[in-house]
């Protein structure tokens, strides 16, 4: 719904019980603050190149706590993005439960992995590694 037009989100919104509303309020606006998309590999995707630039991730402790933030069709892609090589260093951290669902959503996943999809994924992994350093660091 972040990503919604204001008008959309708006109609949404007013379909839903009152209490659903304020609940949703302050989620949608932090989730909006993560829902941006980068300009250069939006460019790279739309001329048509099979490279994006490479991004490192974040180091495997940070890799950890931010994978731990995602749903696990998400984290799934953004492991065969970005991270393949961390994938069972992940899952081995995770629940049994967790582990098992990541798995399932990898081997749906396309063969070979989108390149400007995976360079999406790893600059929103390294971005968000920022972000939790930082925050970290403040603490």
């Amino acid at each position: 719904m972040a990503r919604m037009h204001p008008a959309d989100r708006r109609w949404m919104l007013a379909q839903m019980p009152k209490t659903w509303r304020s609940s949703l309020a302050p989620l949608i606006h932090e989730a909006a603050r993560f829902a941006s998309i980068d300009a250069d590999v939006l460019q790279a995707a739309l001329d048509g190149q099979n490279e994006a630039p490479r991004i490192d991730v974040p180091t495997p402790a940070v890799l950890i706590a931010v994978l731990d933030t995602l749903s696990s069709r998400w984290a799934a892609c953004a492991l065969a993005a970005a991270a393949a090589d961390h994938a069972e260093i992940y899952l081995a951290a995770c629940s049994k439960p967790r582990s098992a669902a990541i798995r399932h959503a990898t081997e749906q996943l396309p063969n070979p992995f989108p390149g400007a999809l995976a360079a999406a994924l790893a600059r929103c992994l390294h971005d968000a590694g920022q972000v939790l350093q930082a925050t970290e660091a403040l603490r």
